[in-house]
């Protein structure tokens, strides 16, 4: 069975997530940011998994405009 976990809003900033909450709901509605989860009464989560391949891909978006800025 796949375990996945569930991240708080205070969470979001251990896993690299330093936006605030009023920017993360901009991004989310423009999709540019995962989705979050309702797990209770005025509680929502978000799904590490997600949270780290956003993460990652910012990175990646980095390095990659890093190189092209390099290669002109």
């Amino acid at each position: 069975m796949l375990r996945r976990k569930l991240l708080s809003f205070p969470e979001l900033s251990d896993r690299g997530v330093l936006h605030g909450r009023r920017q993360i709901d901009r991004l989310e509605a423009a999709g540019k940011f995962p989705k979050r989860v309702p797990i209770g009464s005025n509680r929502v989560g978000w799904v590490a998994s997600e949270i780290e391949e956003w993460v990652d891909a910012a990175i990646a978006r980095r390095s990659h405009a890093s190189a092209t800025e390099r290669a002109a």
